[in-house]
């Protein structure tokens, strides 16, 4: 484990997988426990010897960059001030100043998005306060699907990311299987349904097979409750 500053409000933490391992920490993670990513990144602070590196006077991100032998780690404070310092007095720019905040930490997660192969990622962040439109409103169930190239790999991930789906199917299609799940957004809210997705992940990874194009062209091996049967296999 080694860290670089990049500039002033940026470091970058290199970190191998037996790194991660040594912290109990995941990929997933990074992607839906921000939690345990914060109380992980003040662990490497003190073991770093970083207390003073930054000002606290504003937000850290966190972004993942993986490579071969691990992953890179950059943090950056996004200062939630004004250029003297402070923060503006008038109503109009802390609401510019916020929302180009909440702009930059969309981007950030969409760069992470796309380095994980997630399609459909969607901007959640505003001001608070902004509503959504009725059309724009997250639905309480989603349908995903996760391809996987043979099913060692398939019967692997399910054993280890346990979770209760609401539906669950079984395809295969051009030598490749793949699973649909149906999830519950509602009940569960929208972090823990893509922390979850990003997890079975690490065995798979993401399609643009939609569920309507395998049930007419894909075989169905399991059409019903397909991660309970799987599960005893």
């Amino acid at each position: 484990m080694k860290y670089e500053d990049i500039n002033e409000n940026t470091i970058k933490i290199t970190l191998s997988f037996d790194d991660l391992t040594d912290y109990d920490i995941k990929l997933s993670d990074f992607f839906g426990n921000q939690e345990v990513i914060e109380q992980f990144f003040y662990e490497l602070v003190d073991e770093l010897g970083l207390e003073n590196r930054f000002g606290n006077v504003g937000m850290l991100t966190f972004q993942l960059q993986p490579f071969p032998q691990g992953v890179h780690m950059i943090v950056h404070e996004e200062a939630m001030l004004g250029e003297g310092g402070e923060i503006p007095d008038d109503p109009e720019e802390f609401e510019e100043l916020m929302t180009g905040f909440y702009n930059k930490l969309n981007e950030i997660g969409a760069d992470m998005a796309r380095e994980r192969g997630i399609t459909d990622f969607k901007p959640g962040l505003g001001l608070p306060g902004t509503k959504k439109d009725e059309a724009e409103q997250e639905p309480d169930f989603i349908y995903y699907s996760i391809r996987y190239e043979d099913i060692m790999s398939v019967l692997t991930g399910i054993k280890n990311v346990k979770f209760a789906d609401e539906e669950s199917e079984f395809y295969r299609y051009d030598g490749n299987f793949y699973l649909v799940v149906l999830d519950n957004q509602k009940e569960k809210g929208k972090m823990h349904v893509e922390s979850t997705r990003s997890r079975m992940m690490e065995y798979g990874e993401a399609t643009k097979m939609s569920r309507e194009f395998l049930q007419e062209y894909g075989e169905c091996l399991i059409a019903t409750r397909a991660l309970d049967v799987l599960r005893k296999i």
